[in-house]
């Protein structure tokens, strides 16, 4: 299956990629605020993504609706939470660091 990620333009991470993993196994890459194009594996059940340590939570490969994620920072979009939950996303919440819709 192939899929298109968009990774949108945001402040948190932007020099650093983002990783696509399918069942413990590194697909590529994604280059901030970019555009990428994958093929998962016809036997993957889950995706996800990281980025040094931190993680996003596993994503079913069987919820992707029309081939297209977007992948982006939990909190970059809102300063708030840019200022007051940044260190719980990098050390309790280092699995919810990143988020994926489907669909997007």
């Amino acid at each position: 299956m192939e899929i298109e990620i968009t990774r949108p333009k945001q402040y948190q991470d932007k020099i650093r990629d983002y990783y696509l993993w399918a069942d413990d196994k590194e697909i590529g890459k994604v280059k901030p605020n970019s555009i990428a194009i994958y093929s998962i594996p016809d036997n993957a059940q889950n995706i996800r993504f990281t980025i040094d340590w931190c993680s996003s939570p596993e994503f079913a490969v069987k919820d992707i609706q029309s081939n297209k994620l977007t992948v982006f920072n939990s909190f970059g979009s809102n300063w708030i939470s840019a200022l007051f939950l940044q260190l719980y996303y990098i050390t309790l919440g280092k699995n919810k660091y990143l988020t994926v819709k489907s669909g997007i």
